[in-house]
């Protein structure tokens, strides 16, 4: 699932840091941070993390995240 899409690596972080706060299970999970660069525009960093057992379990717990104050999508398979 996708947490976020930041201006940079460090507010990807500081974003995995504020949700872990607001979300406490998140702590069972790591944190995956990608690069995305598209042509003509600013490079963006994906707040990524996986794991679940079905997409049912994953849009399950970004509801929670989103109960929360987060912003959360369902990304694949």
């Amino acid at each position: 699932m996708q947490l976020g899409a930041l201006p940079s690596e460090a507010g990807a972080r500081a974003e995995w840091d504020r949700l872990g706060r607001r979300v406490p299970e998140l702590g069972g999970f790591t944190p995956q941070i990608i690069r995305f660069d598209q042509d003509g525009k600013p490079t963006m960093w994906r707040l990524r993390t996986g794991g679940f057992q079905s997409r049912q379990a994953a849009g399950a717990f970004c509801d929670a995240v989103r109960s929360r104050g987060g912003a959360c999508a369902v990304i694949g398979g």
